[in-house]
């Protein structure tokens, strides 16, 4: 009798767990984030008016910077060449040697700068895309009775029925098509540069 239970609570425990498999293989999501940030409307847009903005500036920077190390090498092999043990290089060397150095610090600073601000840029692009994705994925995992919507970048396996990146990068382009470059500090510096008000100033909400 004891065999009878144990078989009858078995079959129950795997009736209960087939009857829960297939809700739990749904339960989760992915979304190819790194695609969307690289194809979606939007994010073309900001790739656009980075370009714009800094192309040309980052290339001449670039340039400018191989000239410095070019000239900062010509400059080692001549001192190089000249110099002998326990005797300092003539001072036209020497001055020419820190002229390079300063020159190609200079250049190498600017250049770092540049490059620094276009990726500030692109992660605040990156940051608007994400924020209209977002309920975008939420309303596709209510639509789908999921549980979560993963990066696709973060599980290491997945079924293909469950990645929604197609449907979220339609759905993304049909809401947003372009973004801003305009850092927001830029844009409270921009703001904070018009004439002061007279009167006070109706207290606005608060955004998120």
């Amino acid at each position: 009798m004891m065999t009878l239970f144990k078989a009858a609570g078995l079959s129950t425990v795997l009736a209960a767990a087939v009857a829960i498999a297939p809700a739990a293989q749904a339960q989760t999501l992915v979304v190819d984030v790194d695609q969307i940030y690289k194809d979606s409307t939007a994010a073309k847009s900001g790739q656009q008016q980075i370009e714009a903005k800094y192309g040309n500036q980052l290339r001449g920077l670039q340039s400018s910077l191989e000239a410095a190390v070019k000239d900062w090498n010509t400059q080692i092999e001549a001192a190089q060449k000249l110099a002998k043990p326990n005797t300092p290089l003539p001072p036209a060397t020497q001055q020419s040697l820190e002229k390079a150095r300063d020159t190609l610090q200079q250049a190498q600073g600017r250049f770092e700068d540049a490059r620094r601000e276009v990726n500030t840029v692109a992660q605040y692009v990156q940051l608007q895309i994400l924020d209209k994705l977002i309920p975008i994925a939420e309303q596709i995992r209510k639509d789908r009775k999921a549980q979560v919507v993963m990066p696709r970048g973060s599980v290491l396996a997945f079924d293909a029925a469950q990645d929604i990146t197609a449907t979220a990068l339609q759905q993304l382009n049909a809401t947003v098509t372009t973004v801003s470059i305009t850092l927001p500090q830029q844009q409270a510096q921009g703001q904070g540069a018009a004439p002061t008000q007279t009167t006070p100033a109706t207290k606005q909400p608060q955004s998120r």
